[in-house]
């Protein structure tokens, strides 16, 4: 959902614009050439902890927008055509991770009064936003991918062209267009690496312990964004086990029969593989 109830006032180099119009023109490259730009100025900004009411607007207005934005294409590793985005490698991945990374870590407190809006409803819009992004980014990547990848790469092996006048491969045509279709698969599985990569170390860590400031107390709000996510029921408190973990903060998460059950297996786990910190865990 858009921050339409905050106007994006005129600042002297407004980010947010540029980016919706480099999105309105499907032009990709560009818009996460710029996103990391934008990403970069809004860190420095947050170091310097100044921020004017036309920056916080440009700042939520940027963050909807890149959080939004289409992904590249994934690479056809079937088409003897050279991905387009082949020299942009995972900018798209890093900018949604930056959005979250920046969402996380902003004075929700501050920013609400530089906009003039309740702090319960930025904190809501933070938590949605970064929600979308991990939803999509767990959507695209295929777990089951690396048991094919194999085969695929012995299919395209077996394609290559005899040579035998022991001509430097990309000297024929052929030869081209069997490299673009190896480069293509290889690409696609390691930007489907990153998808995972990026979701279990980095997103959800920032994630959770960013629902847990936000609602503490609030078991129901905090699992209702876990499950816009992309996260099924019995996924819930293993996400927080590795992230957040069991604490005085989390506790309220684990409150019920389910709860308390999963805690107790939890740490017999922990007993299991390492006592003295089971025991450190007990106290």
């Amino acid at each position: 959902m858009p921050p339409d109830s905050i106007h994006n006032r005129i600042r002297t180099d407004p980010h947010a614009p540029l980016l919706k119009s480099l999105r309105e023109q499907n032009a990709l490259k560009a818009f996460y050439h710029h996103a990391k730009t934008a990403l970069s100025e809004l860190n420095a900004m947050r170091h310097h902890g100044t921020m004017t009411r036309e920056e916080a607007c440009d700042m939520l207005w940027s963050l909807y927008l890149i959080s939004g934005a289409p992904m590249y294409e994934a690479p056809d590793y079937d088409s003897v055509q050279p991905w387009p985005y082949k020299d942009e490698r995972d900018n798209d991945i890093a900018a949604k991770s930056g959005v979250i990374s920046a969402l996380s870590i902003v004075d929700t407190k501050q920013m609400s009064r530089n906009l003039g809006i309740h702090e319960q409803r930025l904190k809501h819009l933070h938590a949605a936003y970064a929600a979308a992004i991990i939803k999509r980014l767990k959507s695209l990547h295929l777990p089951d991918f690396g048991k094919k990848e194999t085969a695929l790469k012995d299919a395209i092996i077996r394609s290559h062209p005899v040579n035998p006048d022991g001509n430097v491969i990309g000297s024929d045509v052929k030869d081209y267009e069997w490299t673009h279709r190896w480069n293509n698969l290889v690409t696609f599985s390691s930007r489907n690496s990153m998808y995972h990569s990026y979701v279990s170390k980095i997103m959800e860590k920032r994630f959770i312990p960013m629902l847990v400031k936000y609602f503490p107390d609030q078991a129901g709000e905090v699992v209702k964004y876990i499950r816009k996510a992309g996260y099924g029921d019995g996924e819930v408190l293993d996400l927080i086990d590795r992230t957040a973990g069991y604490n005085s903060k989390t506790a309220y998460l684990y409150q019920g029969k389910s709860g308390e059950e999963h805690r107790k297996k939890f740490q017999q786990k922990i007993r299991n593989s390492c006592p003295d910190v089971s025991r450190n865990t007990n106290k």
